[in-house]
């Protein structure tokens, strides 16, 4: 009998162990396995020669979600809702680098207003996804949306590629944009 007994305990502490064990390895694959994907998220950015060319690939990489989601019928609801939500994650780690690095860099300039009037264009971009993420993805309404929200970033990106970021680059030393793209690419990584 007590023979049993201390064979049940050290069974209940073996079972505990192996499930705590059991817990901790899947913890370990599931931090391995997103570390992972922030980083092929991240890798086509950080691969770029500069912050510049990382946030015009960047861009260049939206314009091609949104060509495929305007490509799909109104029936397709659920790859719209799947690629609106690729969408609504590219462009808010996008924004994050923007917003948090390269845009207070700009500012520091004698482009405090402009950097005002970027923020403020990610702002509507940001409530036009969000009026997309709570419509019927088969309403007529959502390629409409989907329409604004394509003219809004093509004229902010065009801004962007074409006068404020070359300017930028031109106005920094070649170490402060090698910081300012080690620091957009951490930004872009907390949030890929």
């Amino acid at each position: 009998m007590a023979h049993s007994r201390t064979h049940n305990g050290q069974g209940g502490s073996s079972i505990l162990g192996s499930s705590v064990k059991g817990l901790l390895i899947t913890a370990g694959v599931a931090a391995i396995a997103n570390l992972g994907r922030k980083m092929a998220v991240q890798a086509p950015t950080a691969m770029a020669h500069d912050w510049c060319e990382g946030l015009i690939k960047e861009h260049k990489a939206t314009l091609a979600v949104i060509d495929k989601l305007e490509q799909l019928s109104p029936e397709q609801t659920d790859r719209r809702a799947m690629l609106l939500m690729n969408l609504t994650h590219m462009i808010a780690k996008h924004a994050m680098q923007e917003e948090n690095v390269i845009y207070p860099v700009l500012r520091r300039g004698e482009n405090g207003q402009v950097a005002d009037a970027l923020n403020s264009d990610h702002g509507e971009v940001k409530a036009m996804l969000y009026e997309l993420g709570h419509m019927e993805k088969g309403d007529a309404a959502f390629g409409e949306t989907l329409g604004r929200l394509r003219t809004a970033l093509d004229d902010h990106m065009r801004q962007e590629e074409n006068e404020l970021f070359p300017a930028l680059r031109a106005r920094l030393s070649d170490e402060e944009n090698k910081k300012l793209s080690r620091e957009m690419n951490m930004a872009g990584l907390m949030l890929a």
